[in-house]
């Protein structure tokens, strides 16, 4: 198999540790995933994600395919030695960005008709054509092509896209098998907030030599409730030898919340977007560097961070920075919020290793929360979440 996973302990709650294994190296689950999505970050360095602690990026599909194209990629050998990259990367495959552009694209049993952005020419992305571009770009892992939704759709149109999907889902793994190239490809599981949408979509799934499975159609309008119980719901009817990986979440109690269900794999925008907009995670809280609270503190961004961020700059320091709007606040900023989330994997894993989830859930998600997971949490029915003890 081109991936492997290891299934090193469940601990009572539910939650899991591994270790997923692949060409470039073995990596401890559960993991977190920073986005590289135009193989490179607005204001990191590869030197800076790797000292984050990052094992594993994520790369865009869609936007690669457009620019710079597959040709580079076929010239350079691949994405890692195109960015300079010496750990794993999973592809996505464009589904989301088709989704994200209803305005302009047309989607056909063929695949989803669309224009450049770049050049206003006509693009077709195909199960076929997603594969043979994460085959030039040369990632560890591949997606399958998805028809993903608004999560509200009804269970009509829910259950065509789905079943879209699936047939999908087969033609990539036809296009995969034609090529061998040695990477692994991942099935999704779709069903919006349908639960037997969801399992109907999970039996396919687990019927094919997929090397893991993704849980998709999340985090696109649905509550944080319906969220939580779909993953749940997906996750209970996937095997537990194959990586489980939550696509596109998100925040750090979103994360735990996931752990909680069984999810290893993780990516999401949100600590390279965040910290653009000033917005700095910490283990006391969230905290916006820019406002004049922070003009006098001379202490670190987090006490208990080991960035080199934390190490050297006060929060007075970046306050100015973000304040006058430098870039390179957004870049200190980046450079920790990328560990912070690599910090909090690393305490999830120690917690499920000794059998104590239940105490690292709730030490961690009391430190973290912020007013609106509180007032989330507060929303959520007692009924659709797991007893933590």
């Amino acid at each position: 198999m081109a991936v492997r996973f290891e299934l090193l302990n469940t601990d009572p709650t539910g939650a899991r540790t591994g270790i997923l294994h692949t060409r470039k190296g073995s990596f401890p689950t559960p993991m977190f995933m920073p986005v590289a999505t135009h193989a490179g970050f607005r204001h990191l360095a590869m030197e800076e994600v790797k000292e984050t602690g990052a094992k594993v990026l994520l790369a865009n599909t869609y936007h690669l395919m457009l620019r710079p194209g597959p040709e580079v990629f076929e010239r350079f050998g691949g994405i890692h030695p195109f960015m300079g990259w010496d750990g794993a990367v999973l592809t996505d495959s464009g589904g989301f960005q088709i989704f994200s552009l209803p305005e302009d694209r047309l989607i056909t049993e063929k695949g989803a008709h669309f224009r450049s952005f770049y050049d206003n020419s006509r693009r077709l992305l195909s199960p076929e054509s997603s594969i043979a571009m994460q085959q030039a770009i040369n990632s560890e892992i591949m997606m399958v092509l998805d028809v993903c939704i608004d999560s509200r759709t009804d269970e009509a149109g829910t259950r065509e896209a789905m079943e879209r999907t699936h047939r999908w889902a087969v033609r990539s793994l036809a296009a995969k098998e034609a090529r061998p190239t040695g990477q692994a490809l991942f099935g999704i599981v779709q069903g919006g907030v349908h639960p037997h949408l969801r399992d109907e979509s999970a039996a396919f799934l687990t019927k094919l030599p997929f090397d893991g499975f993704a849980i998709g159609g999340l985090a696109v309008g649905e509550t944080k409730v319906e969220r939580d119980t779909m993953t749940e719901r997906a996750t209970a009817s996937l095997p537990q030898d194959k990586p489980r990986y939550l696509m596109g979440v998100g925040t750090p109690t979103d994360l735990l919340e996931a752990v909680l269900r069984g999810v290893d794999m993780f990516d999401c925008i949100i600590p390279t977007k965040m910290a653009q907009q000033g917005y700095a995670y910490t283990f006391q809280g969230l905290v916006r560097i820019s406002r004049t609270a922070y003009r006098l503190e001379d202490g670190p961004l987090d006490p208990e961070c080991d960035c080199y961020v934390c190490k050297k700059y006060s929060r007075g320091y970046l306050q100015h920075l973000m304040r006058g709007k430098h870039h390179l606040g957004s870049r200190f900023l980046s450079v920790h919020n990328v560990r912070h989330y690599q910090k909090l994997m690393e305490r999830v894993r120690e917690g499920i290793l000794r059998n104590g989830y239940a105490q690292t859930y709730r030490e961690l998600k009391t430190a973290i929360a912020t007013p609106k997971d509180l007032k989330d949490e507060a929303a959520a029915s007692a009924a659709t979440l797991k007893d933590v003890g």
